[in-house]
């Protein structure tokens, strides 16, 4: 699992939480992309990658006032986040919406710097670890873009 540190004092617009969105689902795109589909490791239950990403995309829907309602429910919980599926009918409609979107733009990302990632999977397999300098060097490689900015910011 990778992780992303996250400015605690950044803007947090719609935008900044679609590229959450589309980070979090990054490795369902990968093994998409590489192997041709992906496991339950990914997408499957509580603290997966799948699970995740619909929290936040149900928390910009229905608590950030981000999406195709205004109203709030509040902070999203796992707790909350099951409820409201319940209760919300079209939310789920909208919150597939958003990851199928993130997915297929991650997808695109992925497949822009194919040859980056390809080496970046060797050197991590062969070593266990990398720094985020040697992934910003192999991304350089490659035009940076929608990659470097989920890390960087606008």
């Amino acid at each position: 699992m990778g992780l992303f540190k996250r400015n605690p004092w950044a803007r947090r617009t719609k935008e900044h939480y679609l590229d959450i969105i589309a980070m979090t689902v990054s490795g369902m795109a990968a093994e998409q992309l590489f192997l041709g589909g992906w496991d339950d490791g990914s997408s499957g239950g509580a603290g997966s990658d799948l699970h995740e990403a619909t929290k936040t995309a149900i928390a910009l829907e229905r608590s950030f006032g981000m999406g195709q309602k205004l109203a709030s429910y509040g902070p999203i919980d796992d707790r909350i986040a099951s409820e409201i599926k319940s209760l919300d009918a079209s939310l789920m409609a909208q919150v597939d919406t958003i990851l199928r979107s993130q997915l297929d733009r991650a997808m695109m990302i992925l497949e822009r710097h194919r040859e980056a990632c390809l080496r970046l999977a060797d050197e991590l397999a062969e070593r266990g670890e990398l720094s985020g300098r040697e992934v910003f060097d192999a991304l350089d490689e490659d035009d940076g873009g929608d990659v470097l900015r989920f890390v960087r910011g606008p």
